[in-house]
């Protein structure tokens, strides 16, 4: 997918450290600050069009090119912080990712280090804000939708430069009419959260005695991640966890790899790494 920037939009509007504009007021931003964090750009736009990166991304043919993205138009609001010097893009990155995932969410890319691709594209290209620029072991990425009202992606990504100055930065984008289209995860994307996190929360997912045509894909999904890694054991929780786990071991994937956990109506499916 091609993915145009905002630089006509956005760089116009930054006059020295940064810029201070107000937001959506139906849509205060969600994401607080690192403590002590120093804010050192601030950008709102309305109406922008704008493209929420969910996938990796590369330049062709001199284009930028996003492998997966949601376009729409909307109100964005673009943040970078430096983090204070002691603490690291680690913390700065957990401590925003936290915040979103206490949300009604559903995650639909995350990349850390030089599976991200070019730090100089996303700084350049994708962020619109150079300082961002640094060695590509040192970024980390996650974008996410939140599922309340109004509708919202929430992108961050973190930094460490070569001059061992770390920032963080998030986009937060607001569609004017809310994005329908179903988007899954990919599966390294669950991979690494369930690496990362020790559990996949998907109250999304809601089985019965069978897997419904409306749940297949994020069985297939589950299937590749699984098959992605074959030392990964799960446990699974839910009412639907039975049915899951069928369908699962007609996908491919061992019994010994999968454990029934506990029956929870109100929580949809729980994955747990073992």
């Amino acid at each position: 997918m091609h993915l145009r920037n905002l630089s006509a939009l956005t760089r116009s509007t930054v006059v020295g450290v940064f810029v201070l504009l107000p937001f959506v007021a139906s849509a205060e931003p969600v994401l607080q600050a690192f403590p002590r964090a120093e804010l050192v750009q601030q950008v709102a736009a309305d109406n922008a069009d704008h493209g929420v990166v969910i996938g990796s991304i590369r330049r062709i043919n001199n284009q930028l090119r996003a492998e997966r993205e949601v376009r729409a138009a909307g109100d964005l609001l673009r943040r970078t912080w430096q983090i204070p010097d002691g603490h690291t893009a680690d913390e700065a990155f957990r401590q925003a990712k936290g915040q979103l995932l206490e949300r009604p969410h559903r995650v639909l890319f995350f990349c850390e280090g030089r599976e991200c691709g070019s730090s100089s594209l996303w700084a350049n290209q994708v962020l619109n804000f150079s300082r961002l620029y640094g060695p590509e072991d040192n970024q980390a990425y996650l974008a996410l939708r939140l599922d309340e009202q109004p509708q919202r992606f929430v992108a961050i990504y973190s930094i460490t430069r070569g001059n061992r100055r770390v920032y963080l930065h998030a986009d937060e984008f607001v569609p004017e009419i809310p994005v329908e289209e179903d988007i899954l995860p990919t599966p390294a994307t669950l991979l690494k959260l369930l690496q990362a996190d020790g559990v996949l929360e998907l109250p999304e997912v809601v089985l019965e005695n069978a897997v419904e045509q409306a749940a297949q894909p994020w069985v297939d999904v589950l299937v590749r991640m699984l098959r992605s890694d074959v030392r990964v054991r799960v446990r699974i929780d839910g009412a639907g966890a039975p049915a899951l786990i069928n369908a699962l071991q007609a996908g491919g994937i061992h019994a010994q790899r999968l454990d029934i956990g506990q029956p929870d109506p109100a929580s949809g499916i729980r994955i747990t790494r073992l």
